[in-house]
């Protein structure tokens, strides 16, 4: 690393350097980096570094009351945060954890045409919203897939992860292990669905999970699903899964990615990616007091952010 630099500010600064310049042990070549990096020069090479919007106004939150235990809104561009609430509090994230599950899904290159059976397993512990299908019933990895993240079925989410061939503890080992490549220190996952609450996070770093998660095609698909229909192969039974992403359905804002969660200890959940005018906003909600009031804040949060900011 150190010698990566060193070459490129002896280039920058138009300096001939002979093969040995790179035998210098570490102190010397720190040393070099440091007086080179004083010196005043003329280079072509630019890096282009956007600007944080500008607030218009003094006003540093929505008018509106947000019900929301902690909470952030981060300029999509430049990480800027444009309003937050309690950010350093690790609090459960409910189904916002089936993010990271399918990040790590995606990741062992699965064969979304394969078919799997479901199993007695994947209905164990199992509360909220699933799919109504009976273990020995057939289905694709596609539908275990979409039906995870359109209807946030945990009982889809425990086959998907199993679809894998690892072992639910490696599965789990592997989303922990990319908090930790993504230098996430205050989360922790326990289980793939969000069903234990101490599946945990704070709001400044789930927005880093939603901005890799919104950013694969897949993902993105998949969440932005008004509804999702399949047939189980063996049984041939129809299965209709609807988003419950109220704001979908909302023409005054333009999500690129969004999920929902709620868990008793959670509360409400939620996490989208909005856009406008070719900029981007992340608003992660934790602890929203009911479901309808986590839409109405996002909602608040995004136009507010918008009116009250200026890009350059």
């Amino acid at each position: 690393m150190l010698g990566f630099l060193l070459i490129t500010l002896l280039t920058l600064n138009n300096i001939d350097y002979p093969a040995n310049i790179m035998q210098y042990n570490d102190e010397s070549a720190m040393y070099l980096i440091d007086e080179l990096s004083e010196q005043q020069y003329d280079s072509i090479y630019s890096i282009y570094r956007p600007l944080p919007p500008i607030a218009k106004t003094p006003y540093t939150h929505p008018a509106k009351y947000i019900s929301a235990t902690s909470g952030i809104a981060i300029d999509g561009g430049t990480e800027h945060v444009l309003w937050e609430r309690n950010t350093d509090a690790a609090l459960p994230i409910a189904s916002l954890t089936k993010l990271m599950t399918a990040i790590v899904f995606l990741e062992t290159n699965p064969d979304f045409d394969a078919e799997i059976e479901i199993e007695e397993s994947d209905h164990s512990d199992v509360i909220g919203s699933r799919l109504y299908v009976q273990p020995g019933e057939v289905m694709t990895v596609r539908d275990l897939f979409y039906s995870s993240l359109v209807g946030s079925a945990n009982n889809a989410t425990k086959a998907l992860a199993r679809s894998t061939g690892l072992s639910e503890e490696t599965f789990i080992q592997r989303m922990n292990d990319k908090a930790r490549l993504l230098r996430l220190p205050n989360t922790q996952f326990y289980e793939v669905t969000g069903l234990d609450p101490d599946n945990h996070s704070t709001v400044h770093e789930y927005a880093r999970i939603a901005r890799m998660a919104f950013g694969n095609s897949a993902i993105k698909e998949a969440l932005t699903m008004h509804e999702y229909t399949f047939e189980t192969i063996n049984k041939k039974i129809q299965h209709r899964i609807k988003n419950t992403n109220q704001l979908l359905q909302d023409d005054e804002v333009t999500l690129i990615g969004a999920k929902t969660g709620y868990l008793h200890e959670a509360r409400f959940t939620f996490v989208c990616q909005a856009e406008q005018d070719g900029h981007e906003i992340f608003v992660v909600l934790l602890g929203s007091h009911s479901s309808a009031a986590r839409f109405t804040e996002a909602k608040e949060i995004i136009q507010w952010a918008y009116d009250n900011n200026t890009w350059i």
